[in-house]
């Protein structure tokens, strides 16, 4: 027992010890939850709000798909050009336009074109999201930190859906998707605030 508590309080120690990497995990975890929020009511919404049909649904998911391979192309020059923290805000907000506008305005052939826009700016959130986790991990401890910041994605990825189908329920499908645009902006808003950097030490 003693041994395991020493284990415990000494891992706690290590990432206390790195404030940069426990705040980019705890905005991380805030805007994965949102995006699983969304992830069981999307489909519902177009099923039976939007009174898609199985070939519109088809459509809306291959748009998405084939703007996200064309994203993979473009975010990384926008990367070296402008630089992994634009990317970052870039994306965290341009992801937030999905649910919002589908709620708002929900005709298939609207919603093809918001996919098409949400591809694209996944595709760089795909991409910057883990480089940007990496500047705050000591190289030292990557494997410990990497798979605790994986651990609290996949917390999110348990946790939120549930709390989307129970939101759709009590104030709609497009309330629940209001809700996961909210909680996106607000995610981009506290990356807004950027990471302190560890004083280096002499």
């Amino acid at each position: 027992k003693g041994n395991l508590g020493d284990s415990l309080r000494n891992y706690r120690s290590m990432i206390g010890s790195s404030p940069a990497f426990v705040s980019f995990i705890s905005k991380r975890f805030v805007y994965f939850f949102a995006i699983f929020l969304a992830a069981p009511v999307m489909p519902l919404f177009l099923v039976r709000t939007v009174k898609a049909t199985d070939a519109q649904i088809g459509s809306i998911n291959m748009v998405w798909t084939m703007v996200m391979l064309l994203g993979y192309f473009a975010w990384p020059r926008l990367s070296m050009k402008r630089g992994g923290r634009f990317v970052l805000l870039a994306t965290t907000l341009g992801m937030a336009s999905y649910p919002l506008l589908s709620a708002l305005t929900p005709r298939v052939e609207l919603i093809m074109i918001y996919a098409g826009i949400a591809g694209f700016f996944q595709a760089g959130l795909d991409l910057v999201f883990f480089d940007e986790l990496m500047k705050t991990v000591p190289p030292s401890y990557s494997a410990t930190f990497v798979s605790l910041a994986q651990s609290i994605q996949y917390l999110s990825a348990i946790i939120a859906p549930t709390v989307g189908t129970l939101l759709a329920d009590s104030i709609g499908l497009g309330g629940a998707l209001m809700v996961s645009a909210g909680l996106r902006v607000a995610g981009f808003l506290l990356f807004l605030v950027p990471e302190k950097k560890k004083e280096k030490t002499a």
